[in-house]
């Protein structure tokens, strides 16, 4: 099967896939790169690449879903407060869909997906910062797909990322203590 074809099928696979599609997706790469070094029936598939793709695909999807549910909700509220009181003012309408969806993003987020992803995740944000991204890496980023990143981290990962880039911890002390905090949770 073509490169070509795997990626098309990929593509298709994760479009569609569910968030447990995906997590299962991604246990059985990684119980056949363990179990066959990633070459079954003559068929070389080079797992790391289609981890890291996936990894950018999804950290894509979440951060435009993520956009799309705040807009929506953000509608609805001002659907139902004009609703239930027709003389209400835009200003009062904009406190009520403050309060209601706020702004500030939890910042627990980056606990709940898989820790591959977040890994991922922090990989391609310290290399960007860094300045040592690949240039086609980095054109297939979203847009503000750094801020979105960083607003995702805990306070603690931000501050190893900021401690990391200052040179302040070495690679293997920072991400032992990334996945203490991620283990934590």
């Amino acid at each position: 099967m073509s490169s070509k074809k795997i990626d098309r099928i990929l593509d298709e696979y994760l479009n569609n896939a569910s968030p447990e599609d995906i997590k299962e997706l991604n246990r059985l790469l990684k119980s056949r790169e363990k179990s066959s070094g990633s070459m079954k029936n003559g068929l070389n598939v080079d797992v790391n690449r289609i981890a890291k793709d996936m990894s950018s695909r999804i950290s894509r999807q979440m951060g435009m879903a993520d956009l799309n549910i705040k807009k929506m909700s953000r509608d609805l509220v001002e659907q139902m407060a004009r609703h239930y009181k027709p003389g209400i003012s835009q200003k009062e309408v904009d406190e009520i869909v403050k309060q209601m969806v706020p702004e500030k993003r939890n910042t627990g987020f980056a606990q709940k997906i898989p820790y591959d992803i977040l890994r991922s995740m922090i990989v391609q944000y310290v290399r960007y910062s860094a300045g040592v991204m690949p240039e086609n890496e980095l054109s297939q980023m979203p847009e503000d797909w750094s801020k979105k990143y960083w607003d995702s981290f805990s306070p603690e990962i931000r501050v190893l990322i900021k401690k990391y880039l200052q040179n302040g911890i070495d690679n293997r002390n920072f991400w032992i203590s990334v996945e203490k905090l991620y283990k934590k949770k």
